[in-house]
């Protein structure tokens, strides 16, 4: 079925369109919070619906298409290795992200991931983890004040 690029893209796009449905529509029923600047609904429904506008934009241009596209170089034991490693990561990332804190998981999982899938040095990754987490906070917790956890630095919030 996925042999090639064009079927992949098809595929994918329609399965991004319908995972930002799911997220638009499950965050509909997302209370009213303590009376912040934005609703808490607010930045789930925007992912959302940009998950519902990326999708189809890629499964359209996929279906539009002319060409079958070339064939898709599925991973090696290697590639699969660093797939699962990947997701590992991400689900250490939610696990720890009430416990730890947003910010300090946020920072953890970039250096991580820059350092051992970019194969950067130390300092760059943890330089690049620090700009990230330092502008998600500025700007989803101070301008747009939504509520993350924190953790143990829930004196930031």
């Amino acid at each position: 079925m996925l042999k090639t690029k064009r079927s992949g893209n098809i595929a994918s796009g329609i399965i991004l369109a319908i995972l930002g449905l799911v997220a638009a529509w499950a965050s509909t029923s997302i209370d009213e919070g303590a009376g912040g600047h934005l609703h808490p609904r607010t930045f789930p429904m925007l992912i959302g619906l940009l998950l519902v506008v990326g999708g189809a934009a890629l499964a359209v241009s996929g279906a539009v298409a002319k060409a079958a596209g070339e064939p898709i170089d599925w991973p090696d034991e290697k590639g699969w290795k660093l797939w699962l490693i990947a997701l590992a990561g991400l689900v250490l990332f939610v696990g720890l992200s009430l416990p730890l804190g947003f910010l300090v998981c946020s920072f953890l999982f970039i250096a991580a991931f820059i350092r051992y899938f970019g194969r950067y040095s130390l300092p760059v990754a943890l330089a690049w983890a620090t700009g990230v987490t330092v502008f998600i906070y500025i700007v989803f917790i101070r301008l747009l004040d939504l509520t993350l956890p924190m953790g143990p630095l829930g004196f930031l919030a």
